[in-house]
């Protein structure tokens, strides 16, 4: 786990290490916790005490995401022995194709370029088929499909058409797969996340806010 993290039941509102950001434009305080755990405020107050009372205020809901970011970090794979696939910790002895890409080494390196290709070539057989079924669902075409590794986002959609699916997705049970590639979809139509936009996809996706949910929980990492 990383050294950074705070463990939730040592959270101090008062004490605990904090990094503000000042942004004397913003109306609000805004806090977040990073991957690693940290608490990051974003706050037009100068006054640490006055952003101290905030975080008082604010003590449960920080303490229930860090305790989501250390049972993230229990239930992480063993790497070699372990992967995330399709929503479940499988056994790597599950899956010949990955196993024998892993028995050709003993570095947890090369296990990880070993993970990447094996997510890679599933994510090229499982995903085209299921967006070309939302697609015409939505009628709501791409100009292209790529497929990448991406580090903190799950998908992206440009301007041009081009829709991006991060090859982690196959982490993902297929109800947060299928989630990411309406996102993306609906982007083809609304480019910002208005109201319109999150109406399109529930249109689609009855249950969307509750996968949005699971879905910002889960960071795309081995």
């Amino acid at each position: 786990m990383p050294e950074r993290l705070i463990l939730s039941r040592m959270f101090n509102p008062q004490t605990s290490p904090i990094l503000i950001e000042h942004r004397p434009k913003n109306r609000n305080t805004y806090i977040r916790i990073s991957p690693t755990g940290e608490i990051k405020v974003r706050t037009p107050l100068k006054n640490e005490s006055s952003i101290r009372r905030i975080l008082k205020l604010r003590e449960g809901w920080i303490k229930s995401k860090l305790l989501d970011l250390e049972e993230s970090q229990t239930l992480k794979p063993v790497l070699g022995k372990e992967i995330r696939f399709r929503g479940e910790t499988r056994s790597v002895e599950q899956l010949p194709n990955l196993l024998k890409k892993i028995e050709k080494y003993e570095s947890s390196i090369h296990f990880e370029k070993c993970y990447h290709q094996f997510y890679k070539d599933e994510a090229v057989l499982t995903l085209p088929s299921r967006v070309a079924f939302y697609a015409r669902k939505m009628d709501l075409h791409p100009s292209e499909i790529r497929f990448k590794r991406l580090r903190s986002r799950w998908g992206s959609c440009d301007s041009n058409g081009v829709v991006t699916l991060n090859t982690m997705m196959m982490q993902l049970s297929y109800e947060q797969m299928d989630y990411i590639i309406v996102h993306e979809l609906a982007h083809l139509r609304h480019m910002n996340h208005s109201k319109q936009f999150h109406d399109l996809v529930k249109l689609y996706l009855p249950d969307s806010t509750k996968l949005r949910t699971q879905i910002k929980a889960i960071r795309p990492t081995l």
